[in-house]
């Protein structure tokens, strides 16, 4: 049986139907580090390969093959004793935003641009880590700044004192990065890399874009600085999950937002999981708590899809 431990903070991304084709590549060992797939090199198999909501496995030769629409992240689900290598912010590269219509031009805070049509293979470089069994993670929750000032005060009081040790291997923010305020977040992301530690982020509700009428929508700036907010990986013995819980506008009323997950969420979870060792240890991440205790912070049939799958 899987074990789940799950990592919340108190406090749409969804595949077009439209124009679905077929995307491939190889994941692959990048043993000159050159970011190249070059003949010699070696490609990766059984490394699950994902658009957010299929999951497909490289055969023996670390070749993939998934399907895409105008609006997909295609995703490499790190295995363990592998590492890919960080941006400039300590952001894992283990993903391609592909958006050829790019984000709304209307939003307030900037989406992705436009990006190019895919013409050729789309690869993966990893490289070989060790991963020992006893390790530490690093989480925040609720940073929730809303201007400058008291992102300064979240980088002297929180960030600075942070004694990073030997035995943290990453951390993980579990959402309300920012407070509404969506330009925070690259100054967010420069100071945290004062930790020098590979870093995942988790949307939470004060990170979304509110001046759109779709879930799908609502995490445009989002995925421009941080790219998906549904993904895993491995690390040693344990198996990482991080979701968006957040639906917008609240499909009750059209009003504010309400918890819960999409049905191509539930299908990415079961696809995902379905290529775990049934002994691992599964870690989920998201923002919102799926107690659901005292209120209807979560819609309950969307907790009951998660908790079975």
């Amino acid at each position: 049986m899987l074990k789940h431990l799950l990592l919340t903070a108190s406090l749409l991304y969804c595949l077009a139907a439209a124009a679905q084709s077929k995307l491939s590549g190889y994941i692959y060992l990048d043993e000159n580090n050159n970011a190249q797939f070059d003949k010699k090199e070696a490609g990766l198999s059984g490394v699950s390969v994902s658009n957010g909501k299929d999951v497909a496995v490289t055969d023996a030769k670390g070749h993939y093959e998934l399907s895409v629409g105008n609006d997909n992240i295609i995703f490499v689900v790190k295995p363990t004793g592998y590492h890919f290598k960080n941006n400039k912010y300590n952001l894992p590269e283990f993903y391609y935003i592909h958006k050829p219509q790019g984000s709304p031009a209307s939003l307030k805070h900037q989406g992705v641009s436009p990006t190019a049509p895919l013409s050729k293979d789309l690869n993966f470089a990893l490289y070989k880590q060790d991963e020992p069994t006893n390790f530490s993670v690093l989480v925040f929750g609720d940073p929730q700044p809303y201007n400058e000032q008291e992102l300064s005060y979240f980088a002297k009081s929180i960030v600075d004192d942070v004694n990073t040790t030997k035995q943290v291997k990453f951390g993980i923010s579990l959402g309300d990065i920012v407070g509404d305020d969506l330009s925070l977040h690259t100054p967010y992301k420069e100071i945290m890399t004062k930790l020098n530690l590979s870093w995942y982020n988790v949307m939470g509700n004060h990170d979304m874009n509110y001046d759109v009428k779709t879930d799908s929508l609502s995490d445009e700036t989002f995925e421009k600085n941080f790219g998906p907010n549904n993904f895993s990986w491995n690390y040693a013995n344990t198996h990482f999950i991080i979701l968006d819980n957040i639906l917008y506008p609240d499909p009750r009323d059209g009003q504010g937002y309400w918890g819960g997950l999409r049905a191509d969420q539930i299908e990415f979870i079961k696809n995902d999981l379905a290529q775990v060792d049934k002994n691992k240890l599964v870690v989920v991440s998201f923002h919102i708590p799926f107690s659901n205790e005292g209120g209807d912070a979560i819609r309950l049939e969307d907790r009951q899809a998660f908790l079975i799958c």
